[in-house]
């Protein structure tokens, strides 16, 4: 083997030159294996963020809200004139129209006391839902024990319709007196009336000699009940 001898300067000019072509073919290669691109998604393509407003809602769609929040026994009533199952009546002279201390209420009429009672009487007018035996129910159970089994209950033909009757006497509990206390001596008539989609319900309450003088003066008004007409309101 032949021996090759190179001389100092050689070997430093060798070395350089090897050096350099390295670091040249380093600074052309890249720096790292490219990466696939990922294709951004179109904005209709995109998951909604909790930041997003909602879009509009289809036609016919009911609003969105916090249906939890609601309470369902609390239906308000339809007051809409061109309601086909609205209905009106005749209120008795007597009787005086007040405003409606709930909006749950079509209409509240004061009647004037009997003679000896503290108290004047009232109907109000309230349209809701459930059947007429709950509602019933609901009204009874307003009373004291005693009154709850001396109620009476009964229909009366209005119309084409059979209207149901309740009757009770007794320690009423469903409104309260200045200071809190149920009412003794109290009486309610109440009269269901039963028509599409939710009932009518009139319920006449206040001091036993009061409500009775005006039962008469009910059954009237349960009498003149007749369809609303639409005067184009």
């Amino acid at each position: 083997m032949n021996e090759i001898r190179v001389s100092l300067p050689n070997l430093v000019l060798l070395l350089a030159v090897v050096g350099g072509g390295a670091f040249a073919a380093g600074r052309a290669a890249p720096a790292s294996s490219p990466q696939p691109t990922i294709p951004t998604p179109a904005a209709a393509e995109r998951e909604p963020s909790e930041e997003q407003e909602p879009g509009p809602l289809p036609p016919g769609h009911p609003p969105v809200d916090d249906l939890g929040s609601r309470d369902p026994s609390a239906i308000e009533p339809t007051g809409d004139p061109s309601d086909d199952a609205a209905l009106e009546w005749k209120a008795p002279t007597r009787w005086e129209l007040v405003a409606n201390p709930s909006p749950m209420r079509l209409a509240t009429y004061r009647i004037p006391r009997a003679r000896g009672d503290v108290a004047d009487a009232e109907l109000s007018v309230t349209r809701a839902g459930g059947s007429a035996e709950a509602n019933a129910e609901r009204w009874i159970g307003q009373f004291d024990q005693a009154g709850q089994k001396m109620a009476q209950r009964s229909t009366r033909p209005v119309g084409s319709s059979e209207v149901s009757m309740v009757e009770v006497e007794g320690t009423y509990s469903g409104a309260m007196s200045k200071d809190g206390s149920p009412q003794p001596g109290w009486a309610l008539l109440g009269a269901i009336v039963p028509m599409p989609g939710m009932p009518y319900f009139f319920k006449l309450t206040g001091p036993r000699r009061s409500v009775l003088a005006a039962r008469s003066e009910l059954g009237s008004l349960l009498d003149s009940l007749a369809p609303r007409q639409n005067r184009g309101i």
